[in-house]
C-alpha cells in the first residue's frame, strides 16, 4: 500500500461517526483501571486537578496540610455520593470553579486558611460525584469509583509540587501564573461549548 493510499485509508477512518460520551469506560482494561484514567480523561476534571493543584502550590506548608486532608474527605464523600447516583451532571460546577482558581492562580494572592480549606471541599467535591459511570453497578462500579479517588489525589499533587518547586525565582513563577491563565481560559471555552449544546 503506498503512502498516498494509506493516508485515504487513515483519512476515511477518521470520518466514520461513534458515539462519543465523556464517562464511558474503556473496554478490556478493567474497572479500576478505568476509575484511574476516568479524571485524565475528562477535560473538566482535568483542568480543575491543574488549576486546584497550582493553587495549593502558590500557598504556605501550613496551609496546604489542612487543605490537602479537607480535599481527600471531601472527594471520599463526593464519591459515596456517586456511588448512590446523586448529583450527576456536575460538569458545569466543575468547569466554573476550574475557571475561579484558574484566575486565583493567575493573580496569585497570597489566601487565608480557610479560603483554601473552602477551596480544597469544592474541588474534592465536585470532582467526586461527578466520577460516577452511569454504565456500571455494584462491584465494578466500586471498583471504578475507588480507582478514580486515587487518581484525582495524586493527580492534584504533581501541579501542587511543581507549583511548589518553580516557586524560587520571579520569572518561575509568572510562568505559573501564566499556566494558571491558560487554565482558566480552557475551562472558559469548555463551559461555553457545553452551554451552547
Amino acid at each position: 500500500m503506498s503512502g498516498k493510499h494509506f493516508a485515504f485509508v487513515c483519512l476515511s477512518a477518521l470520518l466514520i461517526p461513534e458515539t462519543s460520551l465523556a464517562h464511558t469506560p474503556i473496554e478490556g482494561i478493567g474497572n479500576f483501571y478505568n476509575g484511574l484514567l476516568h479524571p485524565v480523561l475528562v477535560p473538566a476534571h482535568l483542568l480543575l486537578l491543574m488549576a486546584f493543584g497550582l493553587f495549593l502550590g502558590q500557598q504556605g506548608p501550613k496551609r496546604v496540610e489542612w487543605a490537602l486532608g479537607v480535599f481527600a474527605a471531601a472527594t471520599i464523600v463526593g464519591l459515596v455520593l456517586a456511588w448512590f447516583s446523586i448529583g450527576t451532571g456536575m460538569e458545569s460546577l466543575v468547569l466554573t470553579l476550574s475557571a475561579a482558581v484558574g484566575l486565583l492562580v493567575a493573580i496569585s494572592p497570597q489566601m487565608s486558611l480557610l479560603w483554601c480549606v473552602v477551596i480544597a471541599l469544592l474541588a474534592g467535591f465536585f470532582l467526586g460525584i461527578d466520577s460516577a459511570q452511569d454504565e456500571l453497578s455494584g462491584k465494578d462500579k466500586l471498583l471504578s469509583l475507588f480507582g478514580s479517588g486515587v487518581a484525582i489525589y495524586f493527580l492534584a499533587l504533581y501541579p501542587m509540587g511543581m507549583a511548589d518547586y518553580f516557586n524560587k525565582k520571579t520569572w518561575q513563577k509568572i510562568g505559573i501564573r501564566v499556566v494558571g491563565s491558560w487554565v482558566a481560559a480552557s475551562s472558559l471555552l469548555v463551559l461555553a461549548l457545553s452551554l451552547k449544546q
